[in-house]
């Protein structure tokens, strides 16, 4: 399985046990996982076209 879905599954888990009891901690997490979603996204999709500056 997918590293992201696991640590997708892992949050939840965590999430349902109650282990973000501080906003900030669970912001942060959620933020974590958001950047490992967005370059899986661009991992998987990859531009196919060259747009140099």
């Amino acid at each position: 399985m997918n590293k992201l879905f696991l640590n997708i599954e892992d949050f939840y888990a965590a999430l349902q046990n109650g282990e973000f009891d501080e906003p900030l901690a669970l912001a942060a997490k959620l933020q974590t996982l958001s950047d490992a979603a967005w370059l899986e996204v661009e991992r998987l999709y990859q531009p196919s076209l060259l747009i140099e500056p």
